[in-house]
């Protein structure tokens, strides 16, 4: 379990480079929306990133995102290849189950060292998720690990809830 509160950060857009919204996007959300996004510092999102490896949250995958929640370390998991719109994903999102008062971790996968993990409600990924799944690899990660979701750049997306393995 990932405790939240121990996180640092700051709610204000981070670096020069893209992260998650490009700095005119960011500037256009509205301020109810911007609090409830949280950019980790590098201290917390390498605590983050350890215990996902930890973990091994996405438990049999190859490494590049082909074959994640494959070792059957999840009660359930489904997946979605391919979305016709952003409407379409986000229903298949919304019927993943998960509260949108629940936080969500969003790690990427093959990012530069200063991309922060980000902090923020499952109803902000389900809100934006055109930005958040719009590049490449992305772990979506309950910080009480009962459920995990990796976006696939080829538009394939894996969501897996019932963690039933113990940390390495």
């Amino acid at each position: 379990m990932i405790n939240t509160k121990q996180l640092n950060g700051t709610k204000a857009y981070q670096g020069e480079t893209w992260a998650y919204f490009t700095p005119k996007e960011y500037e256009a959300l509205p301020l109810e929306h911007k609090d409830q996004l949280f950019y980790l510092d590098k201290d917390s999102t390498q605590l983050v990133y350890n215990a996902a490896d930890n973990y091994d949250v996405i438990c049999g995958d190859d490494g590049w995102g082909n074959m994640p929640f494959s070792a059957g370390c999840y009660k359930k998991s489904i997946k979605i290849d391919k979305w016709t719109n952003e409407d379409e994903l986000k229903k298949w999102l919304y019927n993943c189950g998960v509260s949108f008062k629940s936080e969500a971790l969003l790690l990427p996968v093959f990012s530069t060292d200063d991309t922060p993990v980000l902090l923020t409600s499952w109803k902000m990924v389900v809100k934006y998720a055109e930005a958040f799944f719009a590049y490449d690899n992305i772990i979506v990660l309950d910080p009480k690990l009962d459920w995990c979701m990796y976006y696939h750049h080829d538009d394939k997306m894996h969501f897996a809830r019932g963690r039933t393995f113990n940390s390495s």
